[in-house]
Order: C-alpha cells, then sequence, then structure tokens
C-alpha cells in the first residue's frame, strides 16, 4: 500500500486511534487492532503472528526530550497506522522506545538493551551525531541497521578514514551539505560579504556546520572577519560577541542548539550588534520564538521542508489533537523512518536486519512527509532539499525551498 493510501486510511481512523491515549515514554508499544481500510474501500486483515519490533532511542528525558519524545510519537501514529491497514507480511509492528538522555553512553547502552533484550530488527534515532556515532560500531558489530533522524554529522555512517558503517544510514541530511546551505544562501541571496560565526567547540554538530560553511563562504568570495567559540551551557558570551561587534560582520552565523542559540542573540541584540542571524537545524523548535523574544525577530535557518506540504499539515493537525501539544518537526522524522523501514519491507518481502539493511542502502525512491529522497549507497546519506525559514513576530515561516549541489 502507498504511504499516502495509508495516511488517508489513517485519517478516517483517527477517531478510533486516539482512544488508545499516549503510551509510556521508557518503553511504549502498542498492539493495535485493524479497523477497516477506508482508502481501499475493503476491510484490512487484522496481523497476526509475533510482532516485528522496531526500536527507538532518543533524548526522552532532559533538556532535549520535547525533540525525542516528538520523534517517538510520531513512530507511535506510523505503527498504529501501520497495524490499522493490515501491519507488515501480515505481522503487527511493535515500536519500543528506550532513553538515551541525550547522552553517548547512555544512547549506546540503550540501543545494546533493544537489541538483546527486545530483540529489534532495526532502530531509528538518534537526532544527535554524538550519539550515533558511537552506535554505529554497535550497529555493524551487532548487525541491527539503525536511521538516525536528524543527526548530520558526516561521521554518523561514515567513519573517520572512510570507511562506509555497513548498518547505520541516516535520514536527515548532512552538517557540510547544512553549512554550504548557509553560506550560499548569504552570499547569493542575503548579499552578506563579510560573515563572522560563533562555534560550540564541544558539539560535532556546531564545529562540522562551522567548518563547512566557512570554507563555502570563502570560496564564493565572502570574507569571515570573526570565528569565535563557547561552550553549550554558558551563561555569558558577552566577550566573543564584543570582538564580533567590533569586526562588524554582515551576518552572524550561530550553529547552536536552540537553547543556547536564545541566549546568544538576547546578549548580541544587548550589545548593539544589529546584523542578520542565521543558524542550522538546531534552532528548528517551536519554543525558539518564545525564549529568545524579539531578539531573534528576522533571524533565518536552514532546516528540511517540514509543515509546508498538504501531507504534513494533515499530520500535524492529527498529531495534535492525539497528544496535546505542538507538533515539533521531529515527529515528521519518527513517522517518515517508520514509514520508510515499511517500504522497505514489503519490497523485500522479508523483516530480518540482513535485507532491511540491504534495502535501506538500495533505496532510490521514498517519499514521506519530509518530501522526496534517495539513498546513496556508497554513504549511506540522502538527497533532499532544504528549506530556508524565518522567525518573525513570534512565528517561524517557512520562506523557500533552496538547492545546491551536495
Amino acid at each position: 500500500m502507498s504511504f499516502k493510501k495509508v495516511l488517508s486510511a489513517a485519517v478516517a481512523l483517527f477517531v478510533i486511534a486516539a482512544m488508545a491515549g499516549c503510551s509510556s515514554a521508557s518503553s511504549p508499544s502498542s498492539d493495535s487492532s485493524a479497523p477497516a481500510d477506508t482508502s481501499s474501500g475493503t476491510s484490512a486483515a487484522a496481523p497476526t503472528g509475533d510482532p516485528i519490533i522496531i526500536g527507538y532511542v532518543s533524548a526522552l528525558s532532559g533538556d532535549t526530550a520535547l525533540w525525542g519524545q516528538a520523534g517517538l510519537n510520531g513512530m507511535m501514529m506510523a505503527q498504529d497506522d501501520i497495524n490499522a491497514a493490515g501491519g507488515l507480511l501480515g505481522r503487527p509492528v511493535k515500536v519500543i522506545g528506550y532513553d538515551g538522555m541525550g547522552q553517548a553512553a547512555d544512547s549506546v547502552n540503550a540501543l545494546n538493551k533493544l537489541i538483546d533484550q527486545e530483540h529489534i530488527v532495526v532502530s531509528v534515532g538518534t537526532n544527535f551525531s554524538s550519539c550515533n556515532i558511537p552506535m554505529a560500531s554497535i550497529a555493524d558489530a551487532k548487525q541491527i541497521p539503525i536511521i538516525a533522524t536528524a543527526a548530520s554529522s558526516p561521521l554518523v555512517t561514515v567513519d573517520e578514514n572512510g570507511n562506509l558503517h555497513p548498518y547505520s544510514f541516516r535520514i536527515g541530511f548532512i552538517d557540510p551539505f547544512q553549512g554550504k546551505v548557509m553560506a550560499d544562501y548569504a552570499y547569493n541571496k542575503l548579499n552578506a560579504r563579510k560573515a563572522a560565526v560563533i562555534t560550540d567547540v564541544g558539539d560535532s554538530y556546531s564545529t562540522g556546520i562551522t567548518d563547512n560553511l566557512v570554507q563555502a563562504f570563502t570560496d564564493l568570495g565572502g570574507q569571515v572577519v570573526a570565528k569565535e567559540q563557547g561552550h553549550s551551557g554558558d551563561n555569558d558570551f558577552r566577550a566573543q560577541l564584543s570582538k564580533i561587534q567590533a569586526s562588524n560582520p554582515d551576518i552572524l552565523f550561530i550553529p547552536w542548539i536552540y537553547k543556547d542559540v536564545a541566549l546568544i542573540v538576547k546578549q548580541a541584540r544587548d550589545l548593539g550588534i544589529t546584523c542578520q542571524f542565521m543558524g542550522g537545524d538546531g534552532w528548528d523548535s517551536q519554543d525558539l520564538p518564545g525564549l529568545a523574544g524579539d531578539a531573534i525577530n528576522g533571524g533565518l535557518y536552514v532546516s528540511r521542508p517540514t509543515f509546508n506540504n498538504p501531507d504534513a499539515v494533515a499530520f500535524r493537525d492529527r498529531y495534535e489533537q492525539r497528544f496535546n501539544i505542538t507538533a515539533e518537526s521531529e515527529c515528521l522524522f519518527g513517522y517518515d523512518a517508520m514509514m520508510w523501514i515499511k517500504q522497505v519491507i514489503e519490497e523485500k518481502n522479508s523483516a530480518t536486519p540482513q535485507d532491511i539493511r540491504d534495502g535501506l542502502e538500495n533505496t532510490t525512491s521514498f517519499d514521506g512527509l519530509l518530501g522526496h529522497m534517495s539513498i546513496d549507497p556508497a554513504t549511506h546519506n540522502p538527497t533532499r532539499d532544504a528549506a530556508i525559514y524565518q522567525i518573525k513576530d513570534g512565528q517561524i515561516n517557512y520562506i523557500e525551498t533552496y538547492s545546491v549541489s551536495q
């Protein structure tokens, strides 16, 4: 059954599915019965037999739990939609989520437990490169495929020597591409010629984007007039920002996670910095406008197309009705990852980890809520478009889809 058929059937069945409520964050699962499949006009046979168990690892507690919980919620909705449409290979699908707390060691432990104790065939998550880089070695050793969501470092799927991690994949784009989009948009669309950047030196996400946007911006003919560093959790960035102010940039790149971004932009405006602010997908939280207030007004960031198409809008409405919370874009990652797994299992007519791995690697076309993508077998990275967003008057507004060569 196609993605759109499953989605249309799920919308019709929402009232029934919503009665189940929300599952536990620590180890959620659902064994949904299968009501009528209204997309085809026939009744879907109820899935039977042992469930196909799919794992999820992300921060379900702590400062970034809103992203981890959103991804899990998206997966649970996909689980219910798939089971309502008859399951996979006639069997029910069961999602089990473990809390990696946004930390590398905890995420590795969570993945090991999912593999050894829950007997998963594939896992989704996390959205942090620092967690997925060590998880890749576990996936390779135990031959269980994992799909990172927004983890964007190249080292998630390829090691430092350029060797492919055969069982590690991602559904989001990589830092070099994201940095290139930021630089290209700043130079060619905003006419910025002098740039400054402040980097979270302890975060591979921030340093990876910085390295690539600096290279891309200078290759275009721009000048990087200031490069400053800090650490996530610092409370005072005024010393770095004062140096940036003295360099008089046209644009300040801030490739940090949204909570730090809010503090940095407030202090920057307090110091009198008036230039354009721009960031990456670490800004992509509905909480950022409220945390940053007027200081972030006009700020731009790069992320994936999210709630910009009718299918995604319909999903957002259904999601918010079910969970009574604002939909974060990570819920789309969770849903799409499940539907990508579904497509692979159906194409291979198999739910073994090896066949799932082979199917993921050879995906030439997948259409989901985040748009169209294909996978490069040599890197396990997807090819997909980026989107530009602007924060204005307390709202996040989609500006345009923006393409550069990857």
